[in-house]
């Protein structure tokens, strides 16, 4: 009698080898998906960056630095009003007219891009803060009623994302008046505001931005009250955020596990030189922003029902405004939903420029773990000095220069690695580990107990602590495409957004 053929089931070599089939179809469609993510950032930055240097003849920078709020106002009903010239869903490329009326708009978009660059810039000192303050109207009336009167400073990014993102929001929801011209430009809006808007949203979810003074009146509390509220439903919302995702995330698990192998925004697994690794992360964080895949179950692991009710009603408001969207335009909710998604390639991009570097040897060690980067006086609102942010994390963004400094004057020196942000900023480390140009890291870096000057050693450092921790290294061919695919997209990546 012949033996039955042996099941899958009862197969100890089936598990792994399908596990292994799952992964690379994982992998290819992760690195798909991140891939035409930044060709396409890197084909509009360099169209918005062409049309805003033409727009730098006619409009020089100081120009629109008399009067930011007025020039990003105008610029921005430009933009609007230019989606808004054709008659259907596309331009008719058959058409000289239309062709025309497509480069209208995109020189409307380079002309809000460069406005919006100059209304939200920071000067690089404590005192040009202040000052900076004290030469806007909207800041100067918010500053003496707030806690930290200082963060009156945040004032131009929630105001200067208000004026992007309104307009080309309600265009965008609007049946009659959406199409491909609308998505670009809200598609801009949404990149350019990012990382201005994390900025501020990171400082928000450890010390609110509109706290008012000890002593404020009645009404003055209502109105930053009114504006707190905005801030954290309404504009989080037009910026394709779920509420309360950003401050559970980073509060309750982040700053908890501090990159260690249970954060759900951990690097330690990846290949920090690898893009396919990167588009492996970002598309398990993309994952995580639209459902809380690996928020959820961290916070039941750790019993923390508070924050696990807080999340679920986030995710309530945020898919009960896409379910309401849908019902009269289907599209614009999946351009919201898909906009959120694909952020977590930005998420990730802020992971591995803050964390891309791990010391093996003590993997929870915030100065093994996080790089600082110096350059701003106040380390760009305290967000360059990543170290001390973890070490005290409910401290004011302010007191992070003095933490810093004292450090690095102690006698054992600051022990994590310090690059040069002001000629080698973050985007230029994150296309130096793709490359994995370790050499352009260290040239521009510095690590107590290693010589200025014995760079090959503080080189090797670099490259050891870019290695996978918990996660397998690849070989042979898959390394082979693996380093063409991640040179390639080192060279994709724009390293500054100047227009």
């Amino acid at each position: 009698m012949t033996s039955a053929a042996p099941s899958i089931a009862n197969d100890p070599a089936a598990a792994p080898a399908t596990k292994s089939v799952v992964r690379g179809i994982v992998t290819i469609l992760a690195t798909t998906l991140s891939g035409y993510f930044f060709l396409a950032c890197a084909w509009l930055y360099w169209v918005v960056a062409g049309c805003g240097w033409l727009i730098g003849f006619v409009l020089p920078r100081h120009v629109i630095e008399r009067a930011p709020l007025i020039w990003l106002t105008a610029a921005s009903a430009a933009m609007a009003a230019a989606t808004q010239t054709i008659s259907g869903f596309f331009p008719d490329y058959t058409s000289i007219h239309d062709v025309g009326l497509e480069v209208l708009l995109w020189l409307s978009v380079g002309l809000f891009a460069r406005c919006y660059i100059v209304a939200t810039d920071f000067p690089a000192t404590f005192a040009g803060l202040k000052q900076s303050i004290e030469e806007r109207a909207v800041e100067r009336l918010i500053s003496p009623h707030l806690h930290h009167p200082i963060d009156a400073i945040f004032t131009r990014v929630w105001v200067a994302n208000t004026l992007a993102v309104l307009p080309l929001t309600v265009l965008l929801l609007l049946p009659s008046t959406v199409n491909y011209f609308v998505v670009a430009a809200y598609s801009v809006a949404l990149l350019i505001g990012q990382f201005p808007h994390e900025l501020v949203d990171h400082i928000n979810v450890h010390t609110r931005i509109f706290q008012p003074k000890i002593g404020s009146s009645d009404r003055v509390r209502r109105v930053l009250r009114a504006l707190q509220f905005y801030f954290e439903y309404p504009h989080q919302l037009m910026l394709a955020r779920a509420p309360h995702y950003g401050r559970i995330q980073h509060v309750y698990i982040h700053h908890v596990e501090d990159n260690g192998p249970l954060d759900s925004q951990t690097t330690t697994p990846y290949d920090r030189t690898s893009f396919v690794d990167f588009s492996r992360h970002a598309l398990e964080q993309g994952l995580d922003l639209i459902a809380g895949y690996k928020v959820f179950p961290y916070l039941a692991a750790k019993g923390k029902n508070r924050q696990m009710r807080e999340l679920v009603r986030g995710f309530l408001i945020w898919y009960g405004f896409l379910a309401i969207v849908a019902l009269f335009n289907p599209l614009a909710a999946g351009v919201l939903l898909v906009s959120r998604f694909i952020g977590g390639n930005v998420f990730s991009l802020i992971s591995f420029w803050q964390h891309g570097l791990v010391d093996p040897d003590d993997v929870h060690d915030v100065h093994g773990n996080s790089v600082d980067f110096i350059g701003h006086e106040h380390g760009h609102m305290g967000s360059d000095y990543h170290v001390e942010h973890h070490m005290q994390p409910g401290r004011h963004w302010s007191a992070y220069y003095e933490v810093f400094t004292k450090q690095t004057a102690s006698a054992e020196g600051h022990r994590a690695v310090l690059m040069q942000k002001e000629v080698f900023g973050p985007l230029a480390f994150v296309s130096a580990l793709w490359r994995r140009d370790y050499d352009a890291i260290a040239a521009h870096a510095h690590l107590s107990g290693v010589d200025e000057s014995d760079k090959a050693t503080l080189a090797a450092i670099v490259a050891e602590r870019t290695r996978p921790i918990t996660g397998d290294e690849r070989s042979g061919l898959a390394l082979t495409v693996d380093r063409a695919v991640s040179r390639v997209m080192a060279v994709v990546l724009p390293t500054r957004f100047q227009i």
